[in-house]
């Protein structure tokens, strides 16, 4: 096992998550994900590349500001280790080109779950990149374009079955017309079956999520929960893992 491939594919992944925090904090401020360039939101001043380095800096500055030594979210740098683990995984698994589509959409995913945990609002401008890659996917024969249509219905058609259900039963509208993109994406992204297994363990985590909030905070059966950390942590964990144990099971073919 060559693993220069995956620690590299984990440093770019954990600087791919440093942009993913900027897009976490100014998209649902509709502010510029360009400019000015990354600043401690708490005294405004430029941060230099030196005490920007992903993970590292974080540590060393004591999860401190330099300048101010206003603290620092513990978001930046678990956001940065999730999107390396999720690239260096990417590259343990497929090959160069499928590991990097694979890659880039995870991490379009990473910043719209984190967006909704934190504002309850999904941002069309990630579901739009997600379409784009997706259409890449399709155009270098990573993704069958039957098998995203199908996907794809699936993702967007289950999912308002389930807030139909849920209306009728509750009054209350239990996902936003955002879980459904989101679904769509999904969908095309990883196939029917599997979408529908992602919207299984998706329910379910939810579930165990509410009732953990409940258990400290008091039950109240009105209260808000984002669906889409639940439903990008499953289709991640079902990607992978599907495609972990595919390998595996080609190489006891082959014993």
């Amino acid at each position: 096992m060559a693993w220069l491939p995956i620690i590299s594919a984990f440093i770019i992944g954990s600087i791919v998550g440093s942009f993913l925090n900027v897009l976490i904090y100014r998209l649902p401020r509709e502010e510029s994900i360009w400019s000015p360039r990354s600043h401690c939101p708490h005294c405004k001043k430029m941060i230099p590349w030196y005490q920007n380095i992903p993970l590292v800096s974080f540590f060393i500055q004591n999860g401190k500001c330099a300048m101010c030594n206003a603290t620092i979210s513990w978001q930046y740098p678990i956001v940065e280790a999730i999107t390396g683990c999720v690239w260096g995984f990417s590259f343990f698994i497929f090959n160069p080109m499928h590991a990097t589509m694979n890659a880039v959409f995870s991490s379009i995913l990473i910043a719209l779950a984190w967006i909704d945990l934190k504002t309850m609002m999904i941002p069309l401008s990630l579901i739009i990149s997600g379409v784009i890659m997706i259409g890449l996917n399709i155009f270098t024969g990573i993704l069958e374009w039957k098998l995203v249509l199908w996907g794809a219905l699936a993702g967007m058609a289950i999912p308002l079955l389930m807030m139909g259900l849920t209306f009728l039963m509750t009054r209350r509208q239990g996902m936003g017309w955002g879980d459904i993109q989101l679904g769509l994406i999904l969908g095309a992204w990883l196939g029917p079956l599997e979408m529908i297994l992602t919207l299984f363990f998706a329910a379910l985590l939810g579930i165990i999520a509410w009732l953990a909030i409940s258990l400290k905070k008091g039950f109240d059966r009105n209260r808000p929960l984002p669906f889409a950390p639940y439903l990008v942590m499953s289709a991640v964990m079902i990607l992978f893992l599907e495609s972990y144990v595919g390998i595996w099971f080609d190489k006891l073919l082959f014993l």
